[in-house]
C-alpha cells in the first residue's frame, strides 16, 4: 500500500517512467527521476514547462501553486511567462473559496509578471479539501538551459537563502494555534512572513547566466530529496556539511515542537546549485540580495551527510516531514 507523499523511485520506474508515450525528438530533456520539468526545441529557444500540485497548505494555497511550479521553470534558467491552473474543490465549497484561491494565485502571478493562460475549475466529490494543479511555461535560451543531471565530481553545491522556509510558513500559518504557548507570538509571525521569501526565479536566472552544471529547487522531500535526486539523476554522489547548513532560529524552534528533522521539510525559497563557479555565483547571487552559502561537494559515488563526528549516509525520507507534522497535530 503506498503511503501519504511521493511516490517512491522504485515505483517511479516500474510503475510510471515505462509510460511515456511517444518519445519526440522536439523535446531535448525528458520525464525523469531528478528532473521536474521538460524542455522542448523551438530553434534558438526552448521552453521549459512543469507542473506542480498544492495539496498539503490551505491559507496561502494559491500564492504557493504559482511559486511552487514557476521555482522548478527557474531552475531550468528559464524565465516564466505563464501559468495554467486546475482548481478541484469538494461538494459544498462556497464561491468564497474559489475567490480567495484565484485572488492569490492572480497576486503572485502579477508579483512574479506573469499570466494565467487558462485552465480548468470544478466541485467534485473525489477531493476533501482543495487541490490545486499548476502547470508553469518559460522561456530560455537553447544554449543557456540547465537541467537536474548536469552535476560533475568536484562542483561545489551552493544553497540559497534558508532551508525550510516553505515548510516553517505553512506550519507557522496553518497551525497557528498549536504553536501559541509554545513559540513566542514574534516568532510564529516571523515564520508566516517567510512565504514571502520562496519564489527562487531570480537565483535561478542569475545562476544559469554565470555558469552551472545543474540547479535544483528544494521541494517536497527537503534537502535530503533534493541532493538524492540531483546526485541519481547525475550519476555522481555528494557530501553536505551539516554545520554549513543555513536554518533560520525560527524554523530550528517550528521543527523542534513539532520533532520533524529540517532537512526533509519542504523548502521551496531554497535552491540547490552545482557549479564548477562558486565564488562567482555566491558573489553574483549576494550582489542580488539573495543569500546563498556554499554547503558542499559533488563527488565521484556515494552520499553523505559530513559531521564533526564523522560521515553519515545521506537518505531521503519516505514523505516530506510537513506531513509528518500535519498528522502529529490533527490525530485525534
Amino acid at each position: 500500500m503506498l503511503c501519504a507523499g511521493k511516490v517512491p523511485p522504485d515505483i517511479l520506474k516500474s510503475s510510471v517512467y515505462p509510460y511515456m508515450g511517444q518519445l519526440r525528438k522536439e523535446v531535448l530533456v525528458h520525464s525523469g527521476f531528478g528532473e521536474d520539468s521538460s524542455i522542448i526545441d523551438f530553434g534558438d529557444k526552448v521552453a521549459v514547462v512543469s507542473t506542480d500540485p498544492i495539496t498539503c497548505a490551505d491559507i496561502h494555497s494559491g500564492h504557493l501553486a504559482v511559486y511552487v511550479s514557476c521555482n522548478d521553470v527557474a531552475a531550468c534558467g528559464a524565465k516564466p511567462i505563464g501559468i495554467l491552473i486546475t482548481l478541484l474543490l469538494p461538494v459544498g465549497s462556497d464561491e468564497s473559496i474559489l475567490k480567495k484561491l484565484m485572488s492569490g494565485i492572480h497576486e503572485a502571478s502579477k508579483k512574479i509578471g506573469i499570466e494565467v493562460l487558462g485552465g480548468h475549475s470544478e466541485i467534485t466529490p473525489s477531493v476533501v479539501r482543495p487541490v490545486i494543479s499548476a502547470t508553469a511555461i518559460g522561456i530560455a535560451d537553447k544554449d543557456k538551459y540547465v537541467t537536474s543531471s548536469g552535476a560533475r565530481p568536484g562542483d561545489d553545491i551552493i544553497v540559497t537563502k534558508f532551508l525550510g522556509l516553505e515548510g516553517s510558513a505553512i506550519l507557522a500559518s496553518d497551525f497557528e494555534d498549536y504553536l501559541n504557548g509554545k513559540l513566542s507570538e514574534e516568532a510564529i509571525k516571523t515564520a508566516q512572513g517567510f512565504l514571502e521569501k520562496i519564489s527562487v526565479i531570480d537565483e535561478g536566472v542569475i545562476a544559469a547566466e554565470v555558469g552551472v552544471s545543474a540547479m535544483h529547487d528544494i521541494t517536497e522531500g527537503g534537502l535530503l530529496g533534493a541532493c538524492y535526486e540531483v546526485a541519481h539523476a547525475s550519476g555522481v554522489g555528494v557530501e553536505v556539511y551539516q554545520d554549513l547548513l543555513p536554518l533560520l532560529p525560527e524554523t530550528r524552534e517550528i521543527c523542534r515542537v513539532f520533532g520533524i528533522d529540517p532537512l526533509g521539510l519542504i523548502s521551496s525559497g531554497s535552491m540547490l546549485i552545482c557549479t564548477p563557479r562558486a565564488e562567482e555565483v555566491v558573489e553574483a547571487l549576494k550582489s542580488n540580495n539573495i543569500p546563498a552559502t556554499v554547503i558542499g561537494k559533488v563527488t565521484s559515488g556515494g552520499n553523505y551527510i559530513v559531521t564533526q563526528e564523522g560521515k553519515r549516509p545521506l537518505l531521503p525520507l519516505e514523505r516530506d516531514e510537513l506531513i509528518r507534522a500535519t498528522e502529529k497535530v490533527q490525530k485525534p
